[in-house]
């Protein structure tokens, strides 16, 4: 194998594929990127079976080859590399020979035979969206996945399409994220789609409108954007019943600018920041909102002004939960719907719909 690519393009295709290499991996050659020179492209692969990222680059091949190399001593090289013209030579009693300039290094290699084979199969459902719509429905959801263990399930975005309507669903224990969008669907479908596989997705796309087609094969969802390709396990079992969760009615609702909200609860939170539950307290009145949290450190009074529907009402949050949030949602006002200090709230944005967020309180002494 030989070829002659530019350090700019491998560069960027290297620290792409290697968000799928594998760490302290049982089998070595999971910690490695495959390349492939073949025609005028190189390609380059990285797998630790979960988690598959593939992207192709223009060559210029002098010989056909592949090979595997060493992910992380490569990654670190491309790095370095991207003024540069690099040639890349597969050597017959050695490993990989990287020229640049007037230099010369070489990387040790696996035969790529050992290769764990990552093959595309026949499609047997898919939706499309626009890149746009996929991202802010990634961004508004995944934040909110458990990253808990003991309950795999929850460690993804649920994905059920009915109709011509995507509904996208993650919740940790303490809180949930539910958004709806209209999408082209290829048949009625419910997967989960693990969060480590959104968040490398939405890496690699656009905000613009162009469609963006997610294929779900037997257990596995393929992605493809501009020559780079995206395979990812989906994770099996049945997901939490979540039209359960939501409260049907609610007694208060309170209309409150967003802004200002974020900003005095993060300052609330900066007191609390080392207690587990960073508790912040809200006092809630026909004349505003008290914020208030305290510890060893200090402690903080706020307060925002509201509008309220209901009667008064004290209930306490977790102030990152809340803040996280805040900080997605994408309008100038929110609400909050309450029943009471134990109850779920319901958080959702005016004027806009197909978003809400679920958030549980957390106990305080009266």
């Amino acid at each position: 194998m030989k070829l002659i690519c530019d350090g700019l393009d491998l560069s960027d295709a290297v620290l792409k594929v290697s968000k799928a290499l594998s760490v302290k991996a049982s089998n070595p050659i999971l910690e490695g990127i495959k390349i492939t020179a073949k025609g005028d492209t190189l390609t380059l692969l990285a797998t630790d079976t979960e988690l598959t990222i593939e992207k192709t680059i223009r060559a210029d091949v002098l010989m056909e080859g592949e090979t595997v190399v060493v992910g992380k001593y490569f990654v670190d090289f491309a790095k370095k590399l991207e003024k540069e013209q690099v040639e890349l030579c597969r050597l017959y009693d050695g490993g990989l020979q990287i020229k640049y300039s007037d230099s010369e290094s070489e990387l040790q290699v696996f035969p790529a035979e050992n290769f764990p084979k990552i093959e595309k199969e026949d499609e047997s459902a898919y939706f499309e969206m626009t890149q746009a719509d996929f991202k802010d429905i990634v961004e508004k959801t995944v934040f909110a996945c458990s990253t808990d263990d003991s309950r795999p399930i929850l460690k993804g975005v649920l994905f059920e399409m009915v109709g011509e309507t995507l509904t996208c669903v993650a919740l940790d224990g303490f809180r949930m994220a539910v958004v709806k969008k209209q999408i082209k669907s290829s048949k009625d479908m419910k997967v989960v789609i693990p969060a480590r596989a959104l968040n490398e997705i939405i890496r690699i796309l656009d905000k613009d409108e162009n469609l963006l087609k997610v294929v779900l094969q037997n257990k596995t969802l393929l992605v493809e954007v501009e020559n780079t390709t995206l395979f990812s396990r989906l994770i099996e079992g049945e997901f939490v019943k979540y039209n359960h969760i939501l409260p049907n009615s609610f007694e208060n609702t309170v209309t409150v600018n967003k802004q200002a909200l974020l900003n005095s609860i993060e300052r609330a939170s900066i007191v609390v920041r080392s207690d587990r539950y960073n508790v912040i307290k809200m006092d809630i009145r026909d004349d505003g909102m008290t914020i208030s949290s305290k510890s060893e450190v200090g402690n903080v009074n706020e307060n925002v002004p509201v509008n309220l529907t209901g009667k008064d009402i004290s209930i306490a949050f977790n102030g990152k939960y809340l803040a996280d949030y805040l900080k997605i949602s994408g309008e100038e006002f929110i609400m909050l719907n309450l029943n009471s200090p134990i109850d779920p709230c319901i958080l959702t944005s005016v004027g806009s719909e197909g978003f809400l967020y679920l958030l549980l309180p957390v106990r305080i002494n009266a």
